[in-house]
């Protein structure tokens, strides 16, 4: 029996302590409500900053910083294969061939031939014969960057400096292919084909290309060894 009363004794004692708690719990957030300067704040993440273009500042090395000007390109960009070049950020070329494509509604089909930038494979065409694509493409579409950008007293990466920019239209003629390219392909409104420009027949190919051009621009970007590269997200 004396065991038993000490036991209920200690129940009040207990129920005292949970009301203390809870009572300090809610002054707590009673004083957070009408202190919320008290709070306290996470720093903000850090924002790329503005950097001189007259020289690079070592103090930033590794840093993300936003650079503001115009770009010079200082190497321009090439495609070797076809030794077309451009003072621009980025020099893209695009890549069509005329083949044969097949429409078909129910049991009937029509065959015409279209400029495509991929190899349309034939053999699956109800009617094979008289519709081959068989020629290959000796050119893919591909991305040529500039040797060396700058901005101000910085190296730019050309894919930064180009991200973002449109591309647009970069004419080319047969004048500036060398001898053995140049008896091989036609002009043709700005690009470079194959075979007879005013009837073009399957198989013949039409090089054309744009480029990004150099302008002003602001790039962010993580300054290392005196270029600007892109930050990793």
């Amino acid at each position: 029996m004396a065991r038993r009363g000490r036991r209920s004794g200690g129940r009040p004692s207990l129920l005292l302590v949970l009301v203390a708690v809870l009572a300090a719990g809610a002054a707590v957030v009673w004083w957070l409500r009408h202190h919320p300067h008290a709070m306290p704040t996470l720093p903000a993440p850090d924002k790329p900053g503005p950097a001189s273009l007259e020289r690079v500042d070592a103090r930033n090395e590794g840093r993300e910083i936003e650079l503001s000007g115009p770009l010079r390109v200082t190497r321009p960009a090439r495609d070797g294969a076809l030794a077309i070049q451009a003072d621009a950020v980025m020099l893209l070329r695009d890549v069509q061939m005329l083949q044969w494509q097949e429409q078909c509604a129910g049991t009937q089909c029509r065959y015409a031939l279209e400029w495509s930038p991929h190899r349309i494979d034939s053999h699956a065409f109800r009617e094979v014969a008289g519709h081959r694509n068989d020629a290959p493409f000796p050119f893919s579409a591909e991305s040529f960057p500039a040797g060396e950008v700058r901005l101000g007293a910085y190296a730019i990466d050309a894919s930064l400096a180009a991200a973002g920019a449109a591309a647009q239209p970069y004419p080319v003629s047969t004048a500036r292919l060398p001898p053995n390219l140049a008896a091989t392909f036609r002009d043709c409104d700005g690009a470079l084909c194959t075979g007879d420009p005013k009837h073009p027949a399957a198989g013949d190919l039409r090089v054309a290309y744009r480029v990004i051009p150099a302008g002003s621009r602001s790039l962010s970007g993580v300054q290392q060894d005196g270029r600007l590269r892109a930050a990793k997200r």
